[in-house]
């Protein structure tokens, strides 16, 4: 009965993972696509509406350049109409002809154009012509003028109004160019598109989030076949290696220890830590590891985790010293930590050069804002440095060089089980390296 009760609990904790996971794949997955629709749409949007604003400049500038083509010969409005008798058409008349010469300009631009002129002599409004325009009165045009006078602008827009200066001597003439109607078709045209696009932008949304599920369903259906295969398999393997144990004390008692007893011992004994990591990091994943959080002595946790490893780095080979700062605490689980300092100790006695020294220390660093963190680091020299980006070292079964990791026995895991239990106490872990010397951080 207990077993079935574990075996539900299991199960259901397991697919509440999934579903967590599932959820979090599909906001990810929706983000990006939103994200880069509309980076995409942005990008249409704000083309299409520059290339427009700059043809409504380029068409007023057109007129300006005309009518100041105007002022210095060109009668505006009074060219004798074509006698449809001689054989031309309007087109072809003299107005059409110059008017030819100013891009975008028509036979009936010149009819079409409301504008007004403004000429300011030594500071003062000398002249003010409104004849060509209704919708603006002398006084009101000289202050425009005058405003635009008093800060150097030269041209631009002024309301709806597109401007120039002329310059003779001391007088200086404004010429303005209403573009109301233009202005009030781009302004119309932008917020078409602006709602056209926010409309197709919802539309994709809608397709997105329906379809983000069927797009996933095969990565967290595979994630979660991995992740029941790796606790089934661990769990499985256990039995087996537990009977290959038991058998080998019975041989040992019958036939004496040998040496063959003793690498069945090793090899178990390895096997049995493997699994139980794999195990670990799958809990891990499912976020069912059950840290039990409290404050703690890091400073004496750390110190009772490296005690053993004195005598093991004599043994490979190595030295071990420490420089443990007293008084650190953390909020924390003590297993968790004993563990990452074992396995950082342990990776560090078996990689480390011959006759080096390993390097332990523990140090409480602040984070800003009144907070702090405890940091961890274990530095040794090693005989190669590992090409590449080192954080590679902390992917699972990653093995920078698979023929020493045989004879020493790494698994290639080690490092991946800090890495979670780190970043589970709301830290971090990290290796840099320099010349021949590796450091990994822990941070909690």
């Amino acid at each position: 009965m207990t077993e079935r009760f574990h075996a539900a609990s299991s199960s259901t904790g397991r697919a509440n993972s999934v579903d967590a996971l599932g959820c979090r794949l599909r906001r990810k997955f929706i983000l990006v696509a939103m994200g880069a629709v509309t980076v995409v749409l942005t990008l249409i949007i704000a083309g299409i509406n520059i290339v427009n604003y700059s043809h409504v400049c380029k068409m007023a500038d057109a007129r300006l350049d005309y009518i100041l083509a105007g002022k210095d010969g060109i009668d505006w409005g009074d060219e004798p109409k074509d006698d449809p008798t001689n054989g031309k058409d309007a087109g072809d008349s003299q107005a059409g002809v110059r008017i030819r010469h100013f891009e975008g300009m028509t036979a009936e631009s010149p009819f079409d154009t409301r504008y007004f002129t403004v000429t300011i002599d030594a500071g003062q409004v000398a002249d003010v012509n409104t004849a060509r325009i209704a919708a603006v009165g002398a006084k009101r045009a000289a202050c425009i003028a005058a405003g635009l006078y008093s800060k150097g602008w030269t041209s631009g827009f002024s309301g709806n109004y597109r401007y120039t200066v002329t310059v003779q001597g001391d007088e200086t003439t404004y010429v303005f160019v209403d573009c109301s109607r233009e202005l009030a078709s781009f302004h119309s045209f932008l917020s078409a598109s602006v709602a056209i696009s926010c409309i197709g932008w919802l539309a994709v949304l809608a397709i997105v989030a329906g379809a983000s599920g069927a797009v996933i369903r095969p990565m967290v259906e595979s994630y979660s076949k991995q992740k029941r295969f790796i606790t089934d398999a661990s769990h499985e393997i256990k039995t087996p290696l537990a009977v290959i144990d038991a058998a080998n004390e019975v041989q040992e008692i019958e036939s004496g220890e040998s040496e063959w007893t003793q690498s069945i011992h090793e090899q178990v004994a390895r096997l049995t830590a493997l699994t139980e990591r794999l195990v670990f990091l799958a809990r891990m994943d499912e976020g069912s590891a059950g840290f039990t959080m409290t404050s703690i002595d890091l400073s004496e946790a750390v110190d009772k985790a490296t005690a053993p490893f004195e005598s093991v780095a004599v043994s490979r080979g190595k030295r071990l010293s420490t420089s443990i700062a007293s008084g650190v605490r953390a909020h924390a689980d003590a297993a968790a930590v004993a563990q990452v300092v074992e396995l950082l100790l342990d990776n560090a006695t078996r990689y480390a050069s011959e006759d080096s020294v390993i390097e332990l220390s523990l140090r409480a660093v602040s984070r800003g804002q009144g907070k702090g963190a405890a940091e961890l680091v274990v530095s040794n020299a090693v005989d190669e440095l590992p090409e590449g980006d080192l954080d590679r070292l902390f992917d699972r079964f990653y093995r920078a060089d698979v023929s020493r990791s045989s004879k020493t026995g790494g698994s290639g895991v080690g490092l991946s089980v800090i890495r979670a239990i780190a970043e589970a106490h709301g830290g971090s872990a990290s290796a840099c390296g320099h010349g021949n010397q590796i450091t990994f951080t822990v941070r909690l």
